[in-house]
């Protein structure tokens, strides 16, 4: 089954991956300079022979230590996909809780041509749905309480469809990769906003000294570290338009997911400002929380039209459009047949 982008967009995306890999260098750079100039200056200071202190010996402990610094960084992203699912309280189903739910996840597995993954439910009145893993065997789908109580037997396997689509196609991982140093900014950043999502339920944040480390390097190369955010959004926004594809190709009903993104935004909008909108989790659901947020006051155009270019998921509009268009299209095709 192939719903993979079109050549224009798989285009932009190599475009997008090979800029966004000049911000992690970028980065990369910066952090290795901190720390050669950190690394020289203590040697400096405790050298007992100051001809000990060698240009070559300063710059080979710098890039060891970068090195190690990145290594904790990926290191850390790796619980990403468990730490995703950890920070919303989910618990994992089996047949005797949840019988249809898995009976339908199998199905659509099955359509999307991917393993069976691992099936959580989270106990909020948020409607939310999110996959993570780095391979389709490793999969995790989730499923929150306010998301099956909201949708209809319809909507909820367009759903399911959108997600296992995103399995298919590896975003989860493609994501990560490309966002590696702008993740790790954001788990620092968004700790010292006050508390996250995950710490009612006993799970704090991932953030790290290698994150903070890193962070402090992206400020240095400013401008990467914007073109990398701006680039790792638009890399998302055109994964979330492929999903939609793929989950009509999967269901053949673009209707059902029209109606389910439909009801998912208006339920999120009347939802509190910090249930679970931050970057760890709104990147991986379905509609973005922090997308559906009232704005008003003098600045309101200006703060919209920065948080569409920052938004990992497109407009709900633009998706439904787009959906339209497939609609039009399945139309034509069913009456070329007959």
């Amino acid at each position: 089954m192939d719903w993979s982008p079109a050549r224009g967009l798989r285009l932009r995306m190599v475009a997008a991956l090979c800029l966004l890999l000049v911000a992690v260098v970028a980065a990369t750079l910066a952090t290795g300079a901190i720390l050669t100039l950190l690394l020289g200056g203590a040697i400096a200071i405790a050298a007992p022979n100051a001809e000990l202190l060698t240009l070559e010996l300063v710059l080979l402990i710098g890039a060891a230590a970068t090195l190690a610094v990145l290594a904790a960084v990926v290191r850390g992203e790796l619980d990403t996909p468990k730490h995703a699912v950890r920070a919303v309280g989910a618990r994992r189903i089996d047949d005797h809780s949840h019988p249809d739910l898995l009976t339908e996840v199998r199905a659509a597995a099955r359509q999307a041509d991917v393993p069976v993954p691992a099936v959580y439910v989270a106990p909020t009145e948020t409607p939310l749905s999110l996959t993570t893993g780095f391979r389709p065997a490793n999969a995790n789908l989730v499923i929150s309480e306010g998301l099956l109580d909201l949708l209809s037997d319809a909507e909820r396997e367009a759903v399911l469809a959108h997600e296992l689509a995103h399995v298919a196609n590896r975003d989860a991982a493609v994501l990560t990769a490309v966002s590696l140093p702008v993740g790790a900014a954001e788990r620092v950043l968004d700790l010292l906003s006050g508390p996250t999502a995950g710490v009612e339920h006993g799970e704090p944040s991932e953030a790290d000294y290698a994150d903070g480390l890193l962070t402090v390097g992206l400020g240095l190369v400013a401008p990467a570290w914007l073109a990398a955010q701006l680039l790792a959004a638009s890399l998302s926004r055109t994964r979330e338009f492929s999903a939609d594809a793929g989950a009509v190709a999967i269901t053949g009903d673009p209707a059902a997911l029209s109606s389910a993104l439909e009801r998912i935004d208006g339920a999120i909008a009347e939802r509190p400002s910090r249930d679970f909108r931050t970057s760890s989790v709104a990147a991986f659901a379905i509609v973005e929380p922090s997308a559906a947020d009232a704005d008003d006051g003098v600045l309101a155009p200006l703060r919209r039209l920065i948080g569409r270019a920052f938004a990992t998921h497109p407009p709900t509009t633009a998706r439904l459009d787009r959906l339209r268009e497939l609609a039009g299209e399945t139309d034509e095709s069913t009456a070329t047949d007959t």
